[in-house]
């Protein structure tokens, strides 16, 4: 649009239209318009850490530093850090389960950083042991994906069905009783 502005100003032709109009809709006038600097990587990985993108939450157990993706973390909001911090110590069955974030899936899980604190996760006491742990026992996701489930059955499937309207298909019609098709006397050009 700048460049629309600086043609026809230079064409001659009264600009004052589109200068009040750009003026009106808070379009600076004249020169380039200046572009805020981009934020650093820390406070982009801080803002990014809850609003999607990239991002992605993991349930870190405190006790031996075991870590998995937090139910729907990239799709995740400030305001669902509670909720899912208590996502985490249900699926674990353990109080000791905090969040920590990795700014880009695409980076190895040693440069996660809890949400709280900032601290990265290799300054974890337990960091990665329950790797070299002989009776480890990982968090139980899918009794959390169960649990969640039943509430959802219980609203689509109606306990009663004696009133229930099922549609019933139609029959099918006689492919038999087809009216037949009329011929007709005229004859077809080049049928001999």
């Amino acid at each position: 649009m700048q460049r629309q502005i600086a043609a026809a100003s230079n064409s001659g032709r009264d600009n004052s239209g589109p200068q009040a109009r750009f003026a009106a809709l808070g379009c600076p006038s004249g020169a380039k318009q200046e572009r805020p600097a981009p934020k650093a990587q820390s406070e982009t990985a801080a803002a990014g850490a809850t609003t999607g993108g990239n991002a992605m939450l993991l349930c870190v157990r405190l006790s031996d530093g075991y870590f998995f993706p937090a139910p729907k973390s990239q799709f995740a909001g400030s305001g669902d850090l509670k909720e899912m911090a208590d996502q985490c110590r249900y699926i674990c069955d353990d109080p000791a389960v905090d969040l920590y974030t990795l700014s880009d899936i695409s980076q190895e899980t040693d440069s996660m950083v809890a949400l709280d604190t900032r601290k990265p996760y290799t300054e974890l006491p337990a960091a990665f042991r329950y790797r070299d742990d002989a009776n480890f026992k990982a968090c139980d996701v899918k009794r959390y994906y169960q649990r969640v489930a039943e509430p959802r059955a219980r609203t689509v499937t109606p306990t009663n069905m004696t009133n229930a309207i099922i549609p019933l298909p139609q029959a099918k019609s006689d492919l038999g009783s087809v009216a037949a098709i009329p011929e007709s006397d005229i004859e077809a050009p080049g049928a001999a």
